[in-house]
């Protein structure tokens, strides 16, 4: 079977970014399996319904998805993700390990010349300040023991979406080197804020004015389709020579914010 013909895995189907990367490859006939925890409306491919919190709830994910594609998969999209307001345990869990599981747990399923896009974030530009940190959390072997052992750090616990997404980002790299022999491609995209169903879960976890403030700077608040077409080029082999590096989709805000211009206004 041609890689054209295998189905791409994406996670966070049932809504925003995932929901639109869906139909943008649908649309060009791409085959889909979609892993969510709850049934999405309008996709046309098979539906996995998983909760990806826990290792066990990977396992499950990764054996349904064996299942359905029993020839293998041409590429994995980790969309699925919890915001700020979630507790934090939550958060690091699903968006940390659940990224990290289930890339180590279809790898095998992933032939060479396929690709995994994991979805970060804008606001963890800075991770390489924190990237120790950052591997001793992403790649610890045990996740209820590395949950525990940074209870106690405000840092993390207080600010867990920026560290989970730090962490995605750290782990975009380590999983592109580690994948290299197998000539599997690993990227990442980093929106800016996007409308969203989760985008009022942004104001509340960064700050109502900031955000707003970012999207009157802007014009606009991205849209789902923005970031999609990002996922969409990355997933496809004329991107074949991008791998281990991140994509920010975010209007120019980064730019700005780290420019002498919005030092000067400020």
């Amino acid at each position: 079977m041609s890689q054209e013909q295998l189905p791409i895995v994406l996670t966070g189907v049932s809504s925003g970014i995932g929901a639109r990367t869906a139909q943008m490859l649908t649309a060009r006939g791409v085959p889909l399996i979609g892993i969510d925890r709850n049934m999405p409306t309008g996709f046309s491919g098979t539906y996995v319904q998983a909760d990806l919190s826990s290792q066990a709830g990977v396992d499950a994910a990764a054996a349904a998805v064996s299942a359905a594609a029993p020839h293998g998969i041409a590429g994995l999209a980790n969309i699925a993700g919890v915001p700020g307001t979630s507790p934090w345990r939550t958060v690091l869990s699903v968006n940390v390990f659940g990224v990290r599981g289930l890339v180590r747990a279809l790898a095998p399923l992933l032939g060479e010349g396929t690709a995994v896009v994991n979805l970060a974030s804008s606001v963890a530009v800075q991770w390489r300040e924190v990237k120790a940190k950052c591997a001793a959390f992403a790649l610890a072997t045990d996740q209820a023991h590395a949950l525990d052992l940074v209870a106690g750090d405000g840092d993390i616990t207080e600010e867990s979406y920026l560290f989970s997404k730090q962490c995605v980002r750290f782990l975009t790299e380590h999983l592109a080197a580690e994948l290299l022999p197998q000539r599997i491609r690993v990227n990442s995209v980093s929106p800016g804020p996007v409308a969203t169903p989760i985008l009022e879960d942004f104001k509340k976890d960064h700050g109502r004015d900031k955000v707003e403030g970012a999207g009157a700077l802007l014009g606009r608040f991205g849209e789902p389709e923005d970031v999609a077409s990002v996922i969409d080029f990355l997933l496809r082999p004329e991107s074949g020579w991008v791998n281990g590096s991140d994509i920010r989709v975010d209007g120019g805000l980064g730019a700005y914010r780290g420019s002498t211009l919005a030092t000067a206004t400020n």
